[in-house]
């Protein structure tokens, strides 16, 4: 009986061994082995204007975070410093429009770099209805969010902490829609508040392409990351499991009539055609366009083309995606991370898909990347991508058609990818777009002197693009690279 009892123990430490090896044999630690290849195509940068520095510590810099036109014909751009100020750039010439942080006063907060006038964007009809949008971060003490933290909040320790602060949307009405000095009034939409002081809203966008009387028109979309986290490394994807969450706005696209009132608290309304509106689970957020997102700070329309939306969501440990925006899509964070899947409680081990994964009727990402470190990059210390949009502009004509985007953190690349080559359920080649100064090749680091980008993206109303960088405060504009100038 003894023999048996050992030989039954011998066999289950091999069962326990061959499963541990198993296991260990599926994780994957380079999932994208073919590194990101030069492409044909280049650029240069010509610079626009400087920004006045805001900062008083190491950053002095303002932090340039959007650069976008006004869509009324004027030609103007609008650029934003985190810090709290609005700028309108006329003939190369920028001026102060807005502060920001002296109409909010105290409620104003900038406690992370992720943190303070996050974002804004113009109402389609700002020519004669004078209204735009902002996001900015604001304390707990401010107002009562209509989107409160409903889980408990863990630090890296797993202590029970208070939440981090709220974001808060505002509508703002000017009396002069050509006037380049803000006059006017305020009223707040929503308030969502945030566990962690990082992943927050990132972007506030119309559909550009949708016309009066089209469903889409008039109507504000809203990329919410999922809330984020205390310290770093994470032990835990997706902390508050936030992205698979319906009843929660964190790790979510949302989608309002900001002129509306069907809303809880009546100050928005909430679109008859969003994805879940007739769900029976009264839990369920009737704002909510698309879910299962990390961090989707960035996102564009193809002004051109078959006006295809794209959603650059930052990844974590492993995967960085370029979306195709999807009403109702389930994007898999925090239980995929690009195609592969990532485990709950640690975010550095990914696998392969199960044989199944039909069934869990995720959307993946069209075009991805690892975060593989490229041998000639040196002082590397991360990589997250940034959304940028398709070039439909005149002045570089073999870039037409080509969605660039970039790496922010260090990486600091500049990428492109054919947007007919995005397309559900496959996988387009991105390729590095090469980067000129003069006749000489250099990196956007090179131009900046710095040692993180925190490269942005910007387009005005002929379709050109505009680059940003909350590290140096200028702004810049892709030209032509000078060896392809005539």
């Amino acid at each position: 009986m003894k023999k048996f009892r050992f030989i039954c123990f011998i066999c289950l430490i091999f069962s326990v061994i061959l499963i541990i090896t198993k296991i260990s044999s599926a994780q994957i630690t380079t999932p994208i082995p073919k590194p990101i290849e030069k492409s044909k195509l280049s650029v240069s940068l010509s610079e626009i204007v400087q920004i006045p520095n805001s900062g008083t510590h190491r950053v002095r810099a303002a932090r340039l975070n959007l650069i976008t036109h006004v869509g009324d014909g004027s030609g103007r751009l609008f650029v934003n410093d985190m810090r709290g100020k609005l700028y309108v750039i006329v003939d190369g010439a920028a001026t102060e429009y807005m502060n920001l942080k002296q109409l909010i006063c105290a409620d104003f907060t900038y406690e992370s770099s992720q943190q303070g006038f996050a974002y804004f964007t113009f109402h389609p009809e700002f020519a004669g209805n004078g209204i735009f949008y902002t996001v900015t971060s604001e304390i707990k003490d401010s107002g009562t969010p209509d989107f409160p933290v409903t889980k408990t909040i863990l630090d890296s320790d797993k202590n029970i902490i208070e939440s981090s602060h709220h974001d808060v949307i505002r509508e703002w009405k000017v009396t002069d829609p050509l006037s380049n000095t803000f006059a006017g009034i305020s009223r707040e939409i929503l308030r969502i508040e945030e566990p962690y002081p990082d992943h927050n809203i990132g972007q506030l966008g119309f559909n550009p392409n949708a016309k009066p009387g089209d469903d889409d028109y008039g109507l504000l979309y809203i990329a919410v990351a999922d809330g984020g986290s205390d310290g770093w490394p994470v032990s835990d994807t997706d902390p508050l499991n936030n992205g698979q969450d319906l009843a929660t706005p964190l790790g979510k696209i949302l989608r309002i009539n900001p002129l509306g009132n069907n809303s809880a608290n009546g100050q928005y309304g909430i679109p008859k055609d969003n994805p879940f509106v007739a769900d029976k689970d009264p839990h369920t957020l009737d704002e909510i366009w698309a879910y299962g997102l990390r961090n989707p700070h960035r996102f564009s329309w193809d002004t051109g083309g078959d006006s295809k939306m794209l959603i650059a969501d930052t990844g974590q440990a492993f995967i960085e995606e370029v979306n195709l925006g999807i009403k109702g899509a389930n994007y898999g964070w925090g239980e995929r991370e690009g195609t592969w899947v990532i485990k709950e409680k640690n975010e550095n081990l990914l696998f392969a898909l199960p044989k199944d994964d039909a069934k869990y009727n995720y959307t993946y990402p069209v075009a991805q990347y690892d975060h593989d470190i490229p041998p000639e990059i040196e002082g590397y210390y991360g990589i997250a991508i940034t959304g940028g949009y398709v070039y439909r502009g005149k002045a570089i004509p073999e870039l037409i058609g080509q969605y660039i985007f970039a790496d922010f953190v260090s990486d600091a690349r500049f990428f492109h990818v054919p947007i007919d080559d995005l397309v559900d359920g496959k996988q387009a080649t991105i390729k590095e777009l090469r980067l000129f100064d003069g006749e000489q090749e250099v990196s956007f680091l090179d131009l900046i002197g710095k040692e993180r980008s925190d490269v942005r993206f910007g387009v005005d109303e002929k379709g050109e693009i505009y680059v940003t960088s909350k590290q140096d405060g200028k702004v810049r504009k892709l030209v032509p690279a000078a060896k392809n100038r005539s």
